[in-house]
């Protein structure tokens, strides 16, 4: 299974419109316990993101502007969503990895993000909290999602590769052909999200990685191409042997 941030955000979300006053958001966030709120229009875009700070910031101007009579004669009307909002709001998309996720928070200094359709419609919101997720299962639970995605991208099954795991931490066992193979079921635990470090203890019949780090008719380990020892690849392009230009001019 590749986390995405679909698999760990929540899908229902409290929104308001641009038109919401103060007070209701103010009264909206402590009733929910929730620290922003998305601004929507009818149409289920996100035009921008209210949070305490905003809040905070709008009643200080407000207090401002009638210390200095700054506030326009006639009806008082309270500040909106529209007058504080942040926009843009920040958001990714739900196919978006947790890697990128997080990422995205660590590089914009932001709590959470909006998870939104391409075509800006809210999806839900994913946290920090939420990106985190993974990382809080048990090691049982670690080691069935690192058997099920051996078996999924690899067709690795526990009877030939066994899978420990204590506090994040994988040690890998058992016996396969090839040590590239061992190195790419390697490659495939360290990507499950949650795991820590990975011992690699697999044994191998054959050392292949001179001959994966070759020029040498180069195959993928997985591949059912044959090898053709009489064949050379350089620049680019297959150079026959001597005895395949013989071969070829008695042909002719």
């Amino acid at each position: 299974m590749h986390w995405q941030v679909d698999d760990v955000m929540t899908h229902k979300v409290t929104t308001v419109d641009v038109d919401t006053p103060v007070g209701q958001i103010a009264s909206l966030l402590e009733r929910e316990g929730i620290s922003a709120v998305p601004v929507t229009v009818p149409t289920g875009g996100v035009v921008g993101v209210v949070s305490q700070a905003d809040l905070l910031v709008g009643v200080a101007k407000g207090e401002r502007d009638n210390a200095r009579g700054g506030r326009p004669k006639g009806k008082a009307t309270a500040p909106r969503a529209r007058d504080m909002m942040t926009t843009p709001a920040m958001s990714i998309g739900p196919a978006a990895s947790l890697t990128q996720a997080a990422r995205t928070m660590q590089d914009r200094k932001v709590r959470r993000l909006l998870v939104t359709s391409p075509q800006g419609r809210l999806l839900g919101v994913v946290s920090r909290g939420d990106v985190l997720r993974p990382y809080a299962r048990t090691d049982a639970e670690m080691r069935r999602e690192v058997e099920a995605e051996l078996r999924r991208r690899m067709w690795i099954y526990p009877d030939q590769v066994g899978v420990r795991v204590a506090a994040g931490a994988v040690t890998l066992i058992g016996a396969v052909g090839r040590r590239s193979t061992a190195d790419i079921i390697t490659r495939v635990v360290t990507a499950v999200p949650g795991v820590t470090a990975v011992a690699n203890r697999i044994r191998y019949d054959f050392d292949d990685a001179d001959l994966v780090r070759s020029n040498v008719s180069r195959t993928h380990p997985f591949s059912a191409e044959p090898f053709h020892p009489g064949k050379q690849r350089r620049r680019g392009r297959i150079r026959l042997t001597t005895g395949s230009r013989r071969r070829q001019r008695q042909d002719a």
